[in-house]
């Protein structure tokens, strides 16, 4: 079968909600297309596994990204197969706050508020804990767990978060607080990965309406006229198209939708132009707005707790694989930092500009690792480490493509620190780290800064450090951003593509503004929603 009602391109942390949504009525036929594999690597199945398969091509797509901030050019991977990015992330879970999408209604994007989206939440969750916020959702097919490890340093940190003022939670989702807690992860009650493949997809591939259609290559949507009609696909050496009946999704994330409007002739039309490619629909802001939670990482040394360096940097990270293949459980059963901070800024508590991840385990950074090539990943002594991000950034980048080839990366321009506040925030987070660390509950564990280091002190010291602390947060937002002017917007309110019929945009892409949050749920919830518009389009 090559026709389907609707077809689904990219079966990432969007796309798989999405398809699960659009087939559960069983009125549909659905077609979900992922150019990746089926990533059964026992690795992914186990939280902490996917820095041992970190960038193999297999699981990651690899994306050019232009030199900026005096560093040489890098590489930004995303996930690739089954689960897209929720397959091998560091698998953190938050919502973001209610402001964040009242933002987007505001912007002229009605039905995108926050009392839409807690209801898409709330169906998503099963979270179950005590102490959870009565607005999170318990029934849900995502299962949400707390992070595992506790230890007395932990404790100290989330003391000396109070003595800063911050509300120690036992939910750090509850909306609109500042708070610190312990981190919540996309893991369920067994230890295992919960990507949006296996919450959304798994165990729905019986149904009758869903084709799930992996290493699968999408080289363009096909059009007649002004209107989707299905997509080319390249699966092991065949190429061949197959047809929508009624509409054409594209979820292949914040720089693979852009991409993939654009070999099909939707984009700027000078760039398309230059490359040969036929312009379907001239649409100038495919590919601008790209926004990204650019991660600044502190690191001090650890006293009077051994940490975790020991436990991953050694033969020892071995034996918690076995113990973790036996058992599923211990250090691999999770992932990321166990306490999570959502702090204020600016004094509006109800919308936190800042995120901290805190947990003992220390990487050496890549200035160090640049001066000394043989020194490993993870430092040698103990350490505790405060990974932040700036989670409204103004700064705004853009995705190119450099050929007319589907198979070709597009050039990644980010554009950190474009706009000077962007700069200023940074400095005063290096201030607010150092503040906490310096709070009585942590006096008997923290000892010297290592990164950035204690004799780096005026704001321009500051700043010229961070050009070297700073890393990617794979956030990235808005490069098919939703909104009411064509001018200045890829899709509408109700994710279809201006200007034209049959095409919509439904992933992280699509975010007119970042939210406060990890991007993992949030474009699992706007697949959700993207289902619920679509469906309700398609009534008769």
């Amino acid at each position: 079968m090559t026709d389907y009602d609707f077809i689904v391109v990219g079966a990432g942390s969007a796309g798989c909600a999405l398809a699960e949504g659009l087939s559960a009525n069983g009125r549909h036929s659905v077609l979900l297309v992922e150019g990746g594999g089926a990533n059964r690597h026992p690795f992914i199945s186990m939280p902490r596994g996917f820095i041992k398969i970190f960038g193999r091509q297999e699981y990651f797509r690899s994306f050019p990204v232009r030199p900026q901030l005096d560093r040489p050019a890098e590489i930004w991977r995303y996930g690739r197969g089954l689960g897209g990015s929720s397959a091998v992330n560091g698998t953190w879970y938050l919502r973001g706050m209610p402001a964040d999408y009242d933002a987007w209604a505001a912007m002229g994007n009605p039905g995108w508020g926050w009392s839409e989206m807690l209801r898409v939440f709330q169906a998503m969750e099963c979270y179950r804990e005590a102490g959870a916020d009565s607005s999170r959702g318990k029934d849900g097919p995502l299962t949400i767990t707390p992070n595992p490890y506790r230890s007395p340093v932990l404790d100290a940190v989330l003391k000396a978060g109070g003595e800063m003022g911050w509300p120690v939670m036992d939910d750090v989702n509850t909306p609109n607080t500042e708070a610190i807690g312990y981190t919540q992860s996309t893991v369920d009650r067994q230890g295992r990965r919960a990507s949006s493949y296996m919450a959304f997809i798994a165990k729905n591939r019986g149904r009758a309406n869903l084709t799930v259609m992996q290493d699968a290559e999408v080289l363009a949507v096909t059009f007649e006229g002004r209107r989707a009609t299905g997509v080319r696909v390249s699966r092991r050496g065949e190429e061949f198209t197959c047809r929508a009946r009624r509409e054409v999704v594209i979820s292949a994330g914040v720089f693979g939708s852009p991409k993939l409007l654009q070999v099909s002739g939707v984009g700027p039309a000078a760039l398309l132009q230059k490359l040969g490619i036929p312009v379907v629909h001239t649409s100038k802001a495919v590919g601008q707005n790209l926004c990204d939670h650019a991660m600044l990482t502190m690191n001090f040394r650890l006293h009077g707790h051994p940490g975790l360096n020991r436990e991953f940097g050694t033969w020892r990270v071995y034996l918690h694989a076995m113990r973790y293949f036996a058992g599923l459980k211990g250090l691999m059963a999770f992932t990321g930092p166990p306490v999570t901070a959502l702090v204020s800024s600016d004094g509006n508590t109800r919308w936190p500009d800042i995120q901290m991840g805190i947990g003992p385990f220390t990487m050496n950074s890549s200035k160090a690792r640049k001066a000394d090539p043989g020194r490993g990943l993870i430092e040698d002594l103990p350490g505790i480490m405060f990974n932040c991000f700036h989670l409204r950034p103004r700064s705004r980048g853009s995705v190119d493509i450099t050929s007319p080839d589907a198979a070709v990366a597009p050039e990644v321009d980010a554009r950190w620190w474009s706009d000077d506040t962007d700069r200023q925030m940074a400095i005063r987070i290096v201030r607010l780290v150092r503040q906490l660390a310096s709070q009585a509950s942590l006096k008997a564990y923290i000892g010297e800064e290592t990164v950035p280091g204690p004799s780096i002190q005026s704001d321009d010291e500051i700043a010229q450090e961070l050009k070297w602390m700073l890393s990617p947060g794979l956030h990235g937002t808005g490069t098919c951003t939703m909104g009411p002017d064509p001018a200045t917007s890829v899709v509408d309110a109700r994710l279809r593509v201006h200007g034209l019929g049959g095409l919509r945009v439904a992933d992280c892409s699509i975010m007119p503004s970042p939210v406060s949050a990890n991007t993992n749920g949030p474009a699992m919830a706007v697949g959700r929603r993207a289902a619920e518009l679509i469906l309700e389009d398609a009534r008769p």
